[in-house]
């Protein structure tokens, strides 16, 4: 039975000071890991509710104001180190970087020992590592069962006509019109068409200036009004409204400035697969920061950085940080901005993957376990015969 005995415990060293210093810390850190969670965007039925959370000015300034008490309380803590100031250094560009790892790590002490709730101070050793993760693994395999369904909605969902334009734009580098000026050929940097429009009226014109839709779009039709005077465009679908720029290399700047209001299933996928994150990105932060030989960790759990990394991507294409290589690459950078879709799916496939590993992790531990039963039966057993051995070579009454 796993009982809170069988942790590495490390209680004996510290002082009550650091006790509550640590719980404090240990929350603050959770809920900036949370508010991460809950503004990263995970995937296209989620990016609108991202996009609402990061105009928040809320939701922003609570997300900042965390990061600035944990980089304060870091600083701080460099102030009155235990150890020397190299390696609190280290400790304090990693929680400054990344205040998640506040929860586990402090710039004020060694990471020697790592305080969790209910636990008090845990050694840092590799027992700490393999107990944690067997308390974990349960609980870990139905929050990574939960990406079936996830899959399954990306399946089901068909991509939207809107969403589908608006990142096909993002490849354009050239426009051609037909002879007749019926029609609009969007084409890449191979000149290939990567999607044909037509235009609403019979009245033949020349030139892309005009409102152009797709063929056999009449259910909600989705319009692209091109002003190449202005050097402007606009695509428009029932509430989505997406507006970017003409430039030489193509369309750029392309930028989503309405949204419709999430569905119900939006809202549900969203919450699901912010939470997987969460719970990928917690566990690994906790195991991470148990570990001895944290880099050997790392590889062993490459799968693992990668389902946290890939969200962190979309999550920096957000604020946009790049827009300075727009003078060198613009139409590269735009047409990446495409790969979130595929990047998305990676991260999910890598999850499902995970899922399978998990499983066969915990079937393993049985069969461990069992045969440790096993052993121990058989130790018995050989006790008992060596005692008997013993009693027959020396016989009754006589000494060995």
């Amino acid at each position: 039975m796993v009982t809170d005995e069988t942790l590495p415990s490390a209680n004996d060293g510290t002082t009550a000071a650091f006790d509550r210093r640590a719980r404090v810390m240990f929350f603050a850190a959770l809920a900036f890991l949370v508010t991460l969670a809950a503004i990263i965007p995970h995937g296209a039925t989620s990016d609108a509710i991202s996009e609402a959370l990061l105009s928040s000015s809320i939701v922003l300034g609570l997300f900042f104001g965390l990061w600035t008490l944990i980089l304060v309380e870091g600083i701080a803590g460099w102030f009155t180190a235990e150890d020397g100031r190299k390696a609190a250094t280290r400790r304090l560009a990693l929680v400054a970087a990344i205040p998640a790892f506040r929860m586990t790590i402090s710039p004020a002490r060694p990471n020697d020992a790592v305080w969790l709730p209910k636990l008090g101070w845990l050694a840092v050793c590799r027992p700490a590592v393999m107990e944690m993760e067997r308390r974990l693994i349960k609980p870990m395999i139905a929050v990574t069962i939960l990406i079936i369904p996830i899959i399954a909605a990306d399946l089901l969902l068909a991509t939207r006509p809107h969403d589908l334009l608006e990142n096909r734009l993002a490849e354009v580098t050239d426009t051609a019109v037909s002879r007749k000026g019926a029609r609009l050929f969007l084409l890449d940097d191979r000149n290939r068409t990567v999607a044909t429009l037509e235009r609403p009226s019979e009245q033949t014109a020349q030139g892309i200036s005009d409102t152009w839709t797709l063929p056999d779009d009449d259910d909600t039709p989705t319009r692209l009004t091109i002003d190449a005077e202005n050097d402007a465009l606009t695509l428009e679908t029932g509430c989505k409204r997406t507006v970017g720029e003409i430039e030489e290399e193509g369309f750029t700047a392309l930028q989503r400035v309405a949204s419709c209001p999430p569905t119900p299933l939006e809202i549900g996928l969203y919450l699901v697969t912010s939470f997987i994150w969460f719970a990928f990105a917690a566990e690994f932060i906790l195991l991470v920061s148990l570990a001895e030989k944290k880099i050997d960790f790392c590889k062993r759990h490459w799968i693992n950085i990668v389902i946290i990394l890939l969200p962190l991507l979309a999550f920096l294409r957000s604020f946009q940080i790049f827009r300075f290589l727009r003078l060198v690459q613009s139409g590269k950078l735009v047409r990446a901005y495409r790969l979130r879709g595929i990047v998305t799916r990676i991260a999910r496939l890598a999850i499902a993957f995970n899922l399978a590993d998990r499983v066969r992790a915990r079937n393993a531990d049985k069969f461990a376990s069992h045969l440790h039963e096993q052993i121990a039966e058989k130790e018995e057993e050989l006790a008992e015969l060596r005692k008997k051995l013993d009693e027959t070579c020396t016989g009754p009454g006589q000494t060995p």
